[in-house]
């Protein structure tokens, strides 16, 4: 009895454990994924002069235009509160990118 009750408590607690990393990553990480990689991407191209900064915000709003079309999902971990738009910096590529995908959803 008490090896099948250990067994139980292994798997229920994997279960468990998995559901729970589930949520966590789905909330949390997968936010912070989206935004580093948009950023990444579009400081990559603006250093290798495949853009100008002053065509990222833009970039931006077209790419949200997309999101919100075609994957809500990806761009609901993209979202920014109006306090966070309104102190995003002129100078940051990055800041720029996400106020543009912002004003799509608008």
């Amino acid at each position: 009895m008490n090896k099948k009750y250990l067994i139980l408590t292994i798997v229920l607690s994997g279960i468990v454990g998995g559901i729970i990393g589930f949520v966590i990553y789905s909330q949390l990480f997968a936010r912070y994924d989206a935004v580093v990689t948009s950023c990444v991407i579009t400081n990559q191209a603006v250093e290798n002069n495949m853009l100008t900064a002053e065509q990222v915000k833009q970039l931006g709003y077209l790419t949200g235009k997309s999101l919100n079309s075609s994957h809500s999902s990806v761009a609901s971990k993209l979202k920014l509160s109006d306090a966070q738009i309104s102190n995003a910096s002129k100078d940051s590529v990055c800041s720029q990118f996400l106020v543009g995908v912002n004003q799509a959803s608008k």
